[in-house]
């Protein structure tokens, strides 16, 4: 027995000798280390079933053949999908992820390379990429498209908080350098009169103009062998300061005019460092003092938990943004949802009529809805225009049956009363009533109440996690085409992750 026990013993030792931590194995297939259960197994069963060649770009005819361009989308989507968003932790994944391995063929691409294929070849089709796994995704889970709830959020931009430009400075700016221009040339025009030279005035410049006159001061420098002097006791001819002054005169006018340009009619401010970026309030004030930064108002149509569509304004309110974002549903999907549903930012008549137009559903408050839904006292005041009392013949009495007069109509578009007695104006609107009135009933109905609670709970719940639980809140790239570009990217790997989630979630 003694015999027994030495000789196992030993043979054992015998056997542990062969064997090393470190020694080279090779494995089948990594498919057999992923399990059935892992995210890689429902990302490839996505890809399997759609073709996503028809939304890269062909690569170049000389050089090198590049990597395998459906891996390395496999590549961006998947590491999206477990919140891996820089290109350096892209290239550090492809090295030690196994389940990347396993979907790409073992790729292996630097973080320049990945950031070359997303400028060259997937940057222009990634929307038509995100709807196209979002029209599977509807198939699959039987999404509702019918209703799609909607809400905005505002993300900080890629820029310096601290460098901004105010389009009311910089018009005040330009119309004292059109005053300095104007002041210049009539200096000019009396020492060159005895030339036969005359600048024309007047009380706006272009750059083109100031550009003819540095060009011809240029020639006249030529001619004349001037050279130019700096530093203290170098006197400059009268001919190299014109010419330095229109110069300088020359560049800032363009500068103004670009950021004129630039910020538009419809914002006040942009960044010098993402010129795209308005500067808005954020709800994220760590310095709690409303301090403005730069940033993108980013709208969001959830349905199901899936975000159906994305897309991103320079508008600091979401009211403006209802309509290109539907329009932008539309040509995505081929149709309107029957009931967009949105809060008391989007109510309005313009947005109200252009729902009606397309056969949508009124499920957006407005910005007296609860007021006017909770408070029977106010809903019922008689001094409130809304419940002046009207004749058969068009006229409105007020809470003491007095008569109102008829004043003008506004380009706001309602008409604009008086009461004679105390003179006092009174706006009226009743396409305006009569659709908020419309909203208010489709509200308080119990499908009204039911997409109410969906749309709190569901896109909402979408920003916290895209915001909270991923820590996304300032974007890497700067422009708002860029943006758009990253936010895609967010929200493809967002619904991917909640198709994964989905398909285990416990019953």
């Amino acid at each position: 027995m003694v015999f027994w026990y030495n000789l196992s013993m030993q043979s054992l030792d015998l056997i542990q000798g062969y064997f090393n931590p470190k020694q080279l194995k090779v494995p089948l297939s990594f498919e057999i280390k992923i399990p059935f259960d892992s995210e890689a197994r429902t990302f490839d069963e996505v890809f399997r079933r759609i073709d996503f060649r028809q939304y890269i770009e062909t690569d170049r005819t000389v050089g090198r053949i590049g990597y395998n361009p459906v891996n390395m989308l496999k590549l961006i989507l998947f590491c999206m999908m477990e919140n891996i968003t820089t290109l350096r932790e892209m290239e550090k994944a492809a090295k030690n992820d196994i389940r990347l391995m396993w979907l790409t063929d073992e790729l292996k691409p630097s973080h320049q390379t990945i950031n070359q294929f997303i400028k060259e070849r997937l940057k222009g089709n990634i929307e038509d990429i995100f709807h196209e796994i979002n029209r599977y995704i509807i198939n699959k889970e039987q999404i509702e498209v019918d209703k799609l709830y909607i809400d905005g959020t505002k993300i900080e931009a890629n820029a310096n908080k601290y460098k901004f430009v105010w389009k009311g400075s910089i018009e005040k700016f330009r119309d004292k350098l059109y005053r300095k221009i104007t002041k210049q040339l009539e200096a000019m025009n009396e020492r060159y009169q005895e030339m036969g030279i005359f600048f024309p005035l007047g009380e706006t410049y272009e750059p083109e103009t100031l550009m003819k006159i540095v060009s011809y001061l240029e020639i006249e420098i030529c001619q004349k062998s001037i050279s130019f002097v700096y530093g203290k006791g170098q006197r400059k001819t009268a001919l190299q300061r014109d010419y330095e002054k229109m110069s300088d005169y020359h560049s800032k006018l363009t500068e103004y005019n670009h950021y004129i340009e630039v910020i538009g009619p419809s914002r006040n401010y942009c960044a010098r460092t993402d010129e795209d970026a308005t500067f808005m309030h954020m709800k994220e004030d760590h310095m709690r003092n409303g301090q403005l930064k730069a940033g993108y108002n980013i709208q969001i149509g959830v349905s199901n938990e899936y975000i159906l569509h994305v897309d991103v304004f320079q508008d600091r309110s979401d009211y403006q943004t209802l309509i290109p974002f539907l329009e932008g549903y539309k040509k995505a999907y081929g149709f309107y949802p029957k009931y967009p549903v949105a809060d008391a930012g989007y109510g309005g008549l313009k947005n109200y009529r252009y729902l009606k137009l397309n056969d949508m559903g009124l499920y957006q408050k407005y910005s007296m809805n609860s007021k006017d839904t909770s408070d029977k006292k106010y809903s019922s005041d008689p001094t409130r225009p809304v419940n002046f009392k009207k004749d058969n013949l068009g006229n409105y009495y007020d809470e003491h049956g007095e008569m109102l007069t008829f004043l003008w109509h506004s380009k706001r578009g309602h008409n604009v009363y008086e009461v004679p007695s105390s003179k006092r104006r009174v706006d009226i609107n009743e396409a305006l009533w009569t659709l908020q009135k419309e909203a208010r009933e489709n509200l308080q109905s119990n499908l009204g109440i039911e997409l109410r609670m969906q749309r709190s709970a569901q896109v909402e719940g979408a920003f916290g996690v895209i915001k909270g639980n991923a820590g996304f809140r300032r974007f890497n790239r700067r422009g708002i085409e860029n943006v758009k570009f990253e936010f895609i990217l967010i929200a493809i790997g967002y619904n991917l992750s909640k198709l994964h989630k989905k398909k285990f979630r416990s019953n």
